[in-house]
């Protein structure tokens, strides 16, 4: 029992001895901008039971008519076939400083094109509070996709 202890013991001293030999040869991490990165904006959607569709039909015939009129640049669109979301919209950020516009310039002139289109800002607004009401759940999150060079995505490996 006593050589086990020993041996352990013995055992715990040799990594702890590598362990800070190892520390002091690490350098301290130097502050280091992130290159090649575009910062997007993921939003999940789940809508009310048997809602989908009229959700569809809002989007396609008021919010991308609007984005095409206005000429903005609009999300990345994907329907889920399976789990828990029914769609996914990707707004891609020119950097992570768009996160300190509460209305970017982009939305600024969506909104008026959505104005102008449906009749007036309170009409707008209206459509805009008829697609919300058909959310039953969302959520959002930041994601970074770093740009690859052409032959690693064409690469089969």
């Amino acid at each position: 029992m006593n050589k086990l202890l020993a041996g352990t013991l013995f055992l715990c001293f040799m990594a702890m001895s590598s362990l800070s030999g190892f520390a002091q040869e690490m350098e301290t991490p130097k502050a280091k901008k992130m290159e090649g990165h575009t910062w997007h904006q993921v939003v999940m959607v789940k809508f009310k039971p048997g809602s989908m569709d009229e959700a569809k039909s809002l989007i396609h015939d008021h919010f991308m008519k609007a984005g095409m009129s206005s000429e903005t640049e609009g999300p990345q669109m994907m329907q889920f076939k399976s789990g828990e979301w029914d769609m996914m919209f990707i707004w891609k950020m020119d950097n992570i400083s768009d996160m300190d516009w509460e209305v970017t310039p982009d939305d600024e002139k969506w909104w008026a094109e959505m104005a102008k289109q449906e009749g007036g800002m309170d009409k707008a607004m209206a459509v805009m509070k008829k697609y919300l009401d058909l959310v039953h759940n969302s959520t959002s999150y930041l994601a970074v996709s770093e740009a690859m060079p052409m032959e690693q995505m064409s690469s089969n490996e």
